[in-house]
């Protein structure tokens, strides 16, 4: 049985508490982890949130955690990032109840601990799909619905296990590195521009 997310006791403010009033961000893998707690310290700050994950319950259970914690809207929206036509209504549902995505947090993540030698092709395909693929298509879905007539921030989440390499991690190295490199040239091609 997984354990439920919890949010910050005593959280104490860096920035102001209003900071991000009137924004609305979209968070992948959203409903646990690290993404949880990204979308907590945006709620915090004042940001509404959609999060974005393939399981309804768990969604809905974090959902409503940070809003009793936060006061602010959380919208949950049951989606997988390696499947286009999932993101797409997403996203236009995020729209439809939401009005505007301001922020988009690209956070889900497939891992596990494997021995390369032991990973099988399509173990190193899954995790390539979720966390290189997934980052890439659900910039290109919120880029095309609202951030080329809007503007907006992507922030992509990711590690650095392709630095030096890490026991037991080929195959969350690469889709890692394929995260970092993608955003390392489109920050070249924008400064180019």
């Amino acid at each position: 049985m997984a354990i439920p997310e919890r949010c910050i006791e005593n959280y104490k403010y860096t920035f102001q508490k209003e900071l991000l009033r009137g924004k609305v961000a979209f968070v992948t893998g959203g409903a646990s982890g690290i993404c949880f707690t990204i979308a907590e310290v945006l709620m915090r700050h004042g940001c509404d949130t959609v999060i974005v994950s393939r399981r309804m319950d768990k969604l809905k259970q974090s959902a409503d955690l940070l809003m009793k914690a936060t006061g602010r809207r959380c919208v949950p929206i049951q989606m997988d990032v390696r499947k286009p036509e999932q993101i797409i209504k997403a996203v236009d549902e995020a729209l439809a109840q939401m009005g505007r995505i301001d922020i988009l947090i690209n956070g889900a993540a497939g891992n596990f601990l494997a021995p390369a030698a032991s990973l099988s092709f399509n173990a190193f395909k899954t995790v390539m799909e979720i966390d290189a693929h997934g980052t890439f298509n659900v910039s290109k879905v919120v880029y095309d619905k609202f951030f080329k007539d809007h503007g907006g921030m992507i922030v992509n989440i990711t590690a650095t296990l392709q630095m030096r390499g890490t026991a037991l991690q080929t195959h969350a190295g690469s889709a890692k590195a394929a995260i970092g490199k993608h955003a390392y040239c489109h920050q070249l091609n924008v400064n180019n521009t």
